[in-house]
This record gives C-alpha cells, sequence and structure tokens, in this order.
C-alpha cells in the first residue's frame, strides 16, 4: 500500500483547490496587443510611427545571454509611438490582474515625467490613450476609411519677435 503525502496529492488537485489563484489565459494579452495592433495598421495617423517589441516572450538562456549582450534591458513599455515633431508615447498592455514588473515600474517612473505613459489591461483605455494623443482618428467607426489624416508637415516657424 503506498502511502500519500499532501504533497503528492496536490499534484492532483486543481490551482483553486491548492489555494492559488487560476491565472489568466495564457494569450489574453497576446489578443490586446493584436487587436490593438489592428487598430493602429488601419487608423493610425501618417505622422507617427509606433513599434511594438515584445521583450517578455520567453527564450532560452541562450537566447537571453545574448540578447543581454546586444543590449536588451528589461521593463520597456509594449508599444512606442514616435511623432515626427518629437512626442513620444509609451503604452504599456496588461493581462488583467498582472502587476508591472520591478523594472517595469522602474522604468515608468523614468518615461513618465517627460512623456505620455499609460499601463492598462483594458482596450478601451488604451484607444481613448491613443485618440487623446491623435495617434488615431477620433472617431472610429466601420465607415472611417484608413489613413485619413494628413502627412506629416514640417513645423512652421515661430515668428522672431522685434525684427
Amino acid at each position: 500500500m503506498t502511502n500519500w503525502t499532501e504533497k503528492d496529492l496536490d499534484l492532483f488537485k486543481s490551482r483553486r483547490q491548492r489555494g492559488t489563484a487560476p491565472r489568466p489565459p495564457a494569450d489574453a494579452e497576446f489578443r490586446l496587443h493584436c487587436a490593438l495592433a489592428d487598430v493602429l495598421r488601419r487608423w493610425g495617423a501618417r505622422e507617427w510611427r509606433w513599434t511594438h517589441i515584445p521583450l517578455g516572450e520567453y527564450r532560452t538562456k541562450a537566447t537571453a545571454v545574448r540578447l543581454y549582450r546586444m543590449g536588451v534591458t528589461p521593463g520597456w513599455p509594449d508599444f512606442m509611438f514616435f511623432h515626427c515633431h518629437g512626442e513620444v508615447c509609451f503604452l504599456e498592455l496588461k493581462a488583467r490582474g498582472n502587476k508591472l514588473t520591478e523594472a517595469q515600474e522602474e522604468l515608468k517612473e523614468f518615461l513618465w515625467h517627460a512623456h505620455a505613459y499609460l499601463c492598462t489591461d483594458n482596450f478601451d483605455d488604451a484607444l481613448n490613450f491613443l485618440r487623446e494623443h491623435r495617434i488615431v482618428l477620433a472617431a472610429i467607426s466601420s465607415h472611417t476609411s484608413p489613413r485619413e489624416s494628413p502627412p506629416c508637415q514640417p513645423a512652421a516657424e515661430s515668428p522672431i519677435e522685434g525684427s
């Protein structure tokens, strides 16, 4: 007869039965990123350039060492937006219930003093952030054609006073 320990029996229990909260679905954050990227591709303003850098993806130890050697640092937001006149915005998306890592918190504190920064787990909050900064069109509907914003124009020079 086998004597099972409590630890052995835990192997047959669900997370809830073991007293740990179930994690959100692994692809919840992925779907949020994809939905936002789709909006940006379709309705993104032409004077903005953006990118998504997936620094939090799983990688082997060898790959992690190579990337570290190349200068990759942890904590950078998922989406970075650059306006042709110099404005910069950052957007960090999280699955519902997930929090910023320590590296992300430190970088957030550094960035938000001079740049727009939002961390959210909500698509509507992210979309409103993009509208507020005119990264996407303010009114998105099924009848809006993509890329209606004018191309980036050089900044108007301010008149010189006293001449």
